[in-house]
């Protein structure tokens, strides 16, 4: 696979959570199973994934502000694979829908109206839903540690908190098969905060 052989293994040891297993068993695996719940047409599910297949190795040359990077790559690599120009322009527009913005004091993905992007929106934050979710949240912790940015057990879990009930799912597949993993992992942050103070 080429974006594995040239890009992703290309990501630098200290993303912990950002790395190429974040895309490779994450990501990518989870915008498929989206697309095929979502009934997606398959020209529109090659868009989505290769867009997951991109959309954080603009880490290669940035940790902040990643997204129009991945995006760069994206148009740059992809005609070479048969992509049109209008094919690797929707890619790269899907890809920085993942950024997060404030929206009314929230950070959030801001897909709009947009089908495939909020198929990859949530294939990006799958793990809020899943059993791993405790060691993929301790990943990004260790990660953000390595960019200077740590945070005490208690800050932690607050921030996990106002994150994990703020966030909302776009597709009734991601809706139906994680929103119970994701109110019992929420449940389990609060547990963990109450018994902190």
């Amino acid at each position: 696979m080429h974006v594995e052989q040239v890009f992703l293994a290309k990501l630098p040891p200290h993303l912990l959570y950002h790395g190429a297993h974040h895309t490779l068993l994450d990501v990518f695996p989870a915008a498929d199973r989206l697309c095929q719940g979502e009934a997606v047409a398959p020209d529109d599910r090659d868009l989505v994934l290769a867009a997951a297949l991109f959309h954080d190795l603009g880490f290669l040359e940035t940790y902040d502000g990643n997204e129009p990077v991945g995006a760069r790559l994206a148009g740059e690599t992809l005609p070479g694979f048969g992509f049109s120009p209008r094919e690797a322009s929707r890619v790269q527009t899907l890809i920085l829908t993942t950024a997060m913005k404030e929206v009314d004091g929230v950070w959030r993905q801001v897909p709009g109206s947009d089908p495939l992007a909020g198929i990859l929106c949530d294939a990006d934050l799958d793990n809020l839903g899943r059993d791993d979710f405790f060691a993929v949240s301790e990943s990004l912790r260790q990660e953000l540690s390595n960019q200077g940015r740590d945070f005490t057990e208690l800050q932690w879990l607050a921030r996990q908190i106002l994150f994990v009930s703020q966030q909302e799912w776009f597709t009734p597949t991601q809706r139906r098969e994680r929103q119970a993993g994701k109110e019992a992992n929420l449940a389990e942050l609060r547990r963990q905060l109450a018994g902190l103070r």
